[in-house]
């Protein structure tokens, strides 16, 4: 068992898995999910201390997606399915901490995503400590993960 902090990288892909483990495993225990029930299943086996979580799972698919297609569509796309599923797959990051968030877990959540100030501030309104970096800079998202938490941060 390590002493390194665990994070937690929640993705549809592997690219954050493997930028995490080549530049930040020195100081992290890297474990991955591709799923919002994946993510959950790891951190009640093993917990994690903070998240990197991908805001857009577009290669996921529709079926293991969070969100209901049909509900979406007729609510925000006048039952444009096609429209409604791009929504889902490019606000999934988000809708998966959602979830987790549901089910109590409080962690620091950064994503690598360019996200504007008053979007940002509305994560964090909705989901507590939650942090952007706007690119894959080792550096900024190490400094993402480990500081203290943000304004109107829940713990």
């Amino acid at each position: 068992m390590s002493d390194k902090p665990r994070l937690l990288v929640i993705e549809d892909g592997h690219e954050y898995a493997e930028f995490a483990r080549l530049f930040l495993g020195d100081a992290y225990e890297i474990s991955a999910a591709h799923s919002a029930e994946g993510a959950l299943a790891l951190l009640e086996a093993h917990g994690a201390d903070v998240l990197l979580v991908d805001l857009r799972f577009d290669r996921a698919a529709p079926e293991g997606l969070v969100g209901d297609l049909d509900e979406t569509a007729r609510r925000l796309f006048g039952g444009d399915r096609a429209r409604a599923l791009r929504h889902l797959q490019d606000q999934q990051g988000a809708l998966v901490l959602g979830v987790l968030r549901s089910k109590g877990h409080t962690q620091r959540a950064v994503f690598v995503h360019d996200f504007p100030p008053r979007r940002l501030e509305n994560l964090r309104k909705l989901y507590g400590d939650v942090d952007a970096v706007a690119s894959f800079d080792a550096a900024a998202i190490r400094a993402a993960l480990s500081r203290a938490p943000t304004t109107g941060a829940k713990r």
